[in-house]
């Protein structure tokens, strides 16, 4: 399989994980997504924060969100952007300063067991990333995604029903 090099890339329900590659001497992203796998020659805070900013956001004020929900915990998920009224979000495994962080879309993970390594995290397209992350705390993250979502989405059903008329959904 040939990897397509690409200088750019926004997130989005197609996309389920960025993962930081050594290439020479610098650090670029591997993507994999609903069609294909590519590589982004930036690293995958730029390809995150990048994404933000085209989406109508920042990656600051993303956070900001989350820390409103979640109080001031580390490695917290954040929301992307919102494609037709659901939350894309984002769980990082490591802080997400750290250069080994990788982002997974929670729309993409279907499964995780625990491994010898670490974990095995089996996407949408049922491709299995094999981590070295404790099963508890990939667990953990998981789950305050999930919660983050679920705030969402209750959110959202609030301001639909607090409007002056209601729209078709």
């Amino acid at each position: 399989m040939t990897t397509n090099f690409v200088n750019g890339y926004l997130i989005s329900f197609n996309t389920y994980l960025l993962q930081p590659i050594q290439h020479d001497s610098k650090v670029f992203t591997h993507v994999i997504d609903k069609h294909n796998e590519l590589i982004v020659t930036r690293k995958p805070m730029h390809v995150l924060r990048k994404s933000c900013l085209s989406l109508g956001s920042t990656y600051e004020a993303a956070k900001q969100s989350a820390k409103r929900f979640f109080g001031n915990q580390h490695k917290l998920p954040i929301v992307v952007a919102f494609d037709y009224g659901y939350p894309c979000i984002f769980l990082p495994t490591y802080s997400p300063s750290s250069i080994h962080n990788i982002w997974i879309g929670l729309h993409a993970i279907i499964n995780i067991t625990p491994s010898e390594l670490g974990c095995i995290v089996t996407l949408k397209n049922d491709k299995q990333i094999e981590l070295p992350i404790r099963y508890a705390s990939i667990s953990k993250q998981f789950l305050n995604a999930s919660m983050l979502y679920k705030y969402y989405m209750n959110e959202r059903k609030q301001l639909s029903q607090d409007a002056p008329y209601h729209p078709p959904f």
